[in-house]
């Protein structure tokens, strides 16, 4: 404004660039690139994330859930668990359930470094399996963005869910499980796709207009 004679009487001050201000202002992105754009075929890439332990017990007694991300679809699976120790079993419940319905194979499996995943038995069935085990790089948790992002979408959705209700905090769990049953019927374009997949609508076909 000075500059267009806006401000007469006032002294011009030079200001130079704030570095404090730079350096408040940024902020970690995420380092994979090619992970942004969803695999093409269902449990090509898989993620998966424990959120956990929260001092409220759930009605069914849970303290955490892990979730499953189908890298392709976006389609998530969430279990509760008393104890975060309980997610290799619970992976390989839902393994079995998930190639079973859909024909298909898990082939590489994305988490952070927990203790969870570190399991022994986990990794060793992982290998029996064929399943390649990406770790995240520690103290980096956008390696591992999607799983992050889709459970604190989780959390909020359901606190959000629970208010609106007037539920008391003990049914965090159940309103957990209604955040992911929405999200999993959102029209989101990538969603979409995914169930004319299934529905076997995903090729162009040929009609007569005659």
């Amino acid at each position: 404004m000075h500059s267009k004679g806006k401000l007469p009487g006032l002294e011009s001050v030079g200001i130079n660039m704030c570095e404090d201000c730079i350096f408040g202002k940024q902020k970690r992105v995420s380092f994979q690139t090619s992970g942004r754009t969803p695999k093409k075929e269902r449990l090509e890439l898989v993620h998966s994330d424990v959120w956990g332990p929260t001092t409220i017990s759930s009605i069914g007694g849970k303290h955490y859930f892990v979730t499953f991300i189908d890298d392709h679809s976006r389609k998530v699976w969430v279990y509760f668990l008393k104890h975060n120790s309980e997610v290799f079993d619970v992976f390989k419940r839902w393994k079995a359930m998930v190639e079973n319905e859909t024909g298909l194979k898990i082939k590489r499996l994305r988490t952070d470094n927990g203790g969870e995943y570190e399991d022994t038995r986990f990794k060793k069935f992982c290998y029996e399996q064929g399943i390649r085990m990406e770790r995240t790089v520690p103290g980096t948790p956008q390696h591992n963005g999607v799983a992050e992002r889709m459970n604190r979408t989780l959390t909020e959705r359901a606190r959000s869910i629970r208010i609106q209700s007037g539920l008391p905090k003990q049914f965090w769990a159940e309103a957990v499980n209604t955040a992911a049953y929405l999200i999993n019927r959102s029209t989101e374009a990538h969603r979409f796709h995914w169930l004319l997949t299934k529905l076997g609508f995903n090729k162009r076909r040929m009609f007569c207009i005659g």
